[in-house]
Formats: C-alpha cells, sequence, structure tokens
C-alpha cells in the first residue's frame, strides 16, 4: 500500500537502551537526541532531511521537538511545517460518517446500494465494512492505469468516481476476510456527498471548524501555495511494484515517481482515503479530541472502537498476545508487551511523507511523529524507532496508569 503502510506500524518495538528517569527538561533532551540520531542515521537511507515530534501525556504541557531541514531551502523543520498525513486522512473520513449517523442522517449498517446505486456489484456491501476494511472491493490507489497516470503527470486530476471506476468491474482479484482497500474511503466519502448534499471537503470542515485545527487542511486537488510552501521535499525512493502488476515485475508501475521531489502533488488521487495535510501537534489535538468525545458521541465511538482481527477479519474483544493485531472503524489496534500492551496507531504514507499517531488511554499518552519520504518498505524504521523510542523514554520517565477511564 503505497500510503496505508498499516502492518509497519505493528512493528513498534523497543530497539534503544532505556533513558534512565529523569524530570521533563531531561526527557526532552532524549527526545531530541533520539530523532536528531534517527536522522543522521536514516537521512541517506530513508531520503528523509527533516522529524518533526510531539509528545503528551494529559494534553498537558506538551513536548514539541524538531530536527533537520525542509530540503530545500535549508529552512528548519519547526512548528509550522507541514506533512501530507496521509492514510491518517481516513479516521477522519470514519469519524464524519460516524458523526451524521448520530445525526440520523444515515447508518453504518445500511449499505452502497441504499446510497450508491449507480455500482450494483457492491449493493450489499455495507457501511460498516467500507469503514473497517471487511468488505470484497479491490483497492484502486494499486491498479495499474492509476499509477501509471500519476506517474507521467503530478497535476493529474482524478475526480472520485475516476478512482472508484479503476477498481469497478476491472475484473481485479476479490479479496475476502480484512484488506486493506483505499476504494473504502473514496466510497464512504461519495456517501457523505450523498448524506450531506455537501462535498466531502466542506462536510469535514464543517466538523472539524470547533475544534480550530488551524494547520490542518483538505483538498481533493492541488493544495495552494501558502499550503506547499510549508511542506519539505518529500522524495519517493520506493521501487516495488504495485499488487495488481503481473508477477514476477521488473519495473514498478511507479517509476516515473521515483527519486523525484513529489510534495507538490495533485492530491485528488487520495481524497477522502488520503488527502489531508497538518503537523504533529494538529493531529495529537485531533486524536485528542476524538478519543475523549469531542467529535462523536459515546455510542458511535463504541462502534468506531470495536475491532475485527486483521488476521481472520472477523469481529474480537480486543487484541491480545495470540491475535495482536486488530482494525476498527479506520483505527489500527495493536498488542504489544514492550509497549505498554494494547495501543491504538495509525501511519499514513503519501508518496512522499510519513505521519503516525499512537495512543495508550491507560496512560493518556498521544506520541505523533512526521517526517518526509516514503523509502522502500525494508528500509522504513520510522515507527520502530521513533515512536516506540519515544514511548520508552517516557515510560522510563514514569507513567501512570488510567486504564479504567478510555474505551478498551
Amino acid at each position: 500500500m503505497r500510503w496505508a503502510l498499516f502492518s509497519s506500524a505493528l512493528a513498534l518495538v523497543g530497539c534503544l537502551t532505556l533513558p534512565a528517569r529523569g524530570d521533563e527538561p531531561g526527557t526532552s533532551r532524549q527526545l531530541q537526541t533520539l530523532i536528531d540520531t534517527y536522522l543522521e542515521a536514516r537521512h541517506d537511507i530513508e531520503k528523509i532531511s527533516g522529524i518533526a515530534l510531539h509528545v503528551d501525556v494529559g494534553g498537558r504541557h506538551p513536548i514539541d521537538l524538531f530536527t533537520g531541514t525542509d530540503g530545500r531551502d535549508g529552512k528548519p523543520i519547526d512548528g509550522r511545517t507541514l506533512f501530507q498525513i496521509g492514510s491518517n486522512t481516513k479516521h477522519f473520513t470514519s469519524a464524519l460518517v460516524l458523526k451524521l449517523e448520530a445525526d440520523g442522517l444515515l447508518n453504518i449498517e445500511q449499505t452502497v446500494g441504499d446510497w450508491l446505486p449507480q455500482y450494483p456489484a457492491w449493493a450489499k456491501v455495507t457501511i460498516r465494512s467500507l469503514l473497517n476494511m471487511t468488505s470484497d472491493i479491490p483497492t484502486y490507489s494499486e491498479t495499474v492505469p492509476i499509477a501509471e497516470t500519476m506517474s507521467a503527470d503530478l497535476d493529474h486530476q482524478f475526480s472520485q468516481s475516476d478512482l472508484v471506476a479503476a477498481a469497478y468491474d476491472q475484473n481485479l482479484p476479490i479479496p475476502s476476510g480484512y484488506f486493506y482497500s483505499n476504494t473504502n474511503n473514496v466510497l464512504a466519502g461519495l456517501i457523505i456527498e450523498a448524506a450531506t448534499h455537501m462535498t466531502f471537503g466542506d462536510a469535514l470542515d464543517a466538523m472539524l471548524r470547533p475544534l480550530h485545527l488551524k494547520q490542518t487542511f483538505y483538498r481533493d486537488g492541488p493544495y495552494p501555495p501558502r499550503v506547499l510552501k510549508r511542506l519539505p521535499v518529500g522524495i519517493y525512493a520506493n521501487t516495488d511494484c504495485t499488487i495488481y502488476q503481473p508477477q514476477p515485475c521488473g519495473t514498478t508501475a511507479w517509476a516515473g515517481l521515483v527519486g523525484k521531489d513529489v510534495s507538490h502533488q495533485n492530491l485528488s488521487w487520495a481524497g477522502p482515503a488520503g488527502g489531508m495535510i497538518s503537523n504533529t501537534t494538529d493531529l495529537a489535538h485531533w486524536v485528542r479530541a476524538l478519543f475523549n468525545g469531542k467529535v462523536i458521541p459515546r455510542e458511535q465511538l463504541e462502534e468506531m472502537t470495536s475491532i475485527v482481527s486483521t488476521k481472520t477479519g472477523l469481529p474480537i474483544p480486543d487484541v491480545s498476545a495470540d491475535d495482536p493485531a486488530g482494525f476498527g472503524l479506520d483505527l489500527g489496534r495493536a498488542y504489544r508487551a514492550s509497549l505498554g500492551g494494547t495501543y491504538w496507531f495509525y501511519q499514513g504514507t503519501t508518496f512522499g511523507f510519513r505521519a503516525i499517531f499512537a495512543y495508550w488511554p491507560q496512560y493518556d499518552l498521544v506520541i505523533t511523529a512526521m517526517t518526509n519520504s516514503q523509502p522502500q518498505d525494508a528500509d522504513d524504521q520510522f515507527a520502530a524507532t521513533v515512536v516506540g523510542g519515544a514511548f520508552q523514554a517516557m515510560q522510563a520517565a514514569g507513567l501512570s496508569d488510567h486504564r479504567n477511564t478510555s474505551p478498551h
């Protein structure tokens, strides 16, 4: 998945020596060293020029740290730097669907056929299965025509119907169980538009306005210069083929993008599945607002945090050592003993950026991290080292257990 590397974030592991317990300034220094060291070690391997990291417990005294430059003009990464957040867009989309459900405008047990009769082959697919990735719908973003069009023209403007058409009735393999399909969220976006009689962007803006996320933006097309100038260079350095290319595959259909700065790419190809731009602070504020019930009511939050196993696609009460990977309504759920047990997370990856959140309700801890490239999957150590290392630093500094106050 070019901008939905969900599984890689599950590899968060303790790979650093735990820092000594210390005060907040000491922890900040340890976290700064963590990202400075990562940038120095991985700059050439992952083609990154900068990192942003946000860490806070309880929403109090957040730590915002930066290292490196924009890779273009030598401007330091700082609080005004923006990053494409890729598939983190999905949990915004799911929350919007659930808000409409709470308002009585739709129900997640309704189907594609109820809202989008132009796709009769998917008429029985429920909205819930779109959002928890258990539909039987292929992913448009891995199709060769979409990849070749994007590779040939960074400015190409796709409509949402163009994206769906690339996966609809195209004789692509039909998935079963859990399958991460970006088509699901584009369909969800079209359902939102049908239910609200608004564009997806306008409906999203209406939901976000009360949260005052001033550094968060959405366009299903070209972004304005005032936003783009705040993004660092974003290098695409992944030569993997699309999943639908014939095997063995010698050359990726994205060959025209390899090695390029794609930071100004038209994000119409991503839309409700991955078209947002933000920063680490705003993403952390969104995560807190979502889990604290400030976006959707408790009933809908419980729906959003009801999970399926990514191994079987079947509902499970929670992740565990025996079944450690789950997926809610566009929320990742994982279990790893070395990382405090269970936590929520998402890694969004576009062609030139990676953005991660991880949230431990039991510690009321939020970590968000962003950087500016997409390397080979095997070279991507960002979640494991930066987010995993930041958790270990906070754990060593002392975390109190609040597990009886939050979902799961």
